[in-house]
């Protein structure tokens, strides 16, 4: 059976207000105001996509986010770490020009997904973990439609694994939707960011 899924981004933090990317960093950053009216919106935009489970990352910022969206849908949610941010390793929290003094070459990491982060994960890693924590879903829940809480670069890696594209980015809040057919191995993308013309690794804020 073909099901839906709905993927989206937390709302804005402080360190994403400031331009410092976030990964996995053990300081738990909440959503600024700002991002708890974006996570609002974005659930008003999901009233009507038929959604029973919420699955979020456990990080904090994508927590909030799915708990704003889970209250208003009135689903209940669940939380899976396979759903996390990037694990930049040593660079997680750095601003980019921090990261270049640390590690020169980190941009590599960006420009070939089998290249993990120093001490991190690569971006193919953190696609199969995204692909099977979908997959998984579809195994264990018997919902039509499913709402899953995550991360900028991980959604980004998820989209450029399985429909072999450049994104040019997810914003805050923002959403795909695609779907997957458990029997038949199949996804199809329904909803999908914008593709970057010109393949140049774009180093996000998240």
């Amino acid at each position: 059976m073909k099901k839906h899924f709905y993927i989206f981004r937390h709302g804005q933090t402080i360190w994403n207000a400031e331009g410092r990317p976030q990964g996995q960093h053990e300081y738990p950053v909440p959503l600024t105001v700002v991002g708890q009216e974006q996570a609002q919106k974005l659930a008003e935009k999901l009233k009507d996509k038929k959604i029973k489970l919420i699955i979020s990352s456990d990080l904090l910022r994508a927590q909030q986010t799915g708990e704003i969206v889970a209250k208003t849908l009135k689903t209940p949610i669940v939380f899976d770490k396979r759903l996390r941010e990037v694990n930049y390793g040593i660079l997680n929290g750095l601003y980019t020009i921090e990261r270049e003094e640390v590690y020169p070459d980190f941009k590599k990491s960006y420009e070939n997904p089998e290249i993990p982060f120093p001490e991190g994960e690569s971006l193919r890693q953190v696609a199969l973990r995204m692909i099977d924590v979908i997959k998984d879903a579809c195994a264990k829940y018997s919902y039509r439609a499913i709402g899953l809480s995550s991360h900028g670069h991980a959604i980004t890696s998820l989209i450029e694994e399985v429909f072999g594209y450049p994104v040019q980015r997810v914003e805050n809040c923002d959403y795909v939707h695609i779907t997957y057919d458990l029997d038949k191995d199949k996804f199809e993308g329904l909803e999908l960011p914008p593709k970057r013309e010109i393949y140049k690794p774009i180093i996000p804020n998240y």
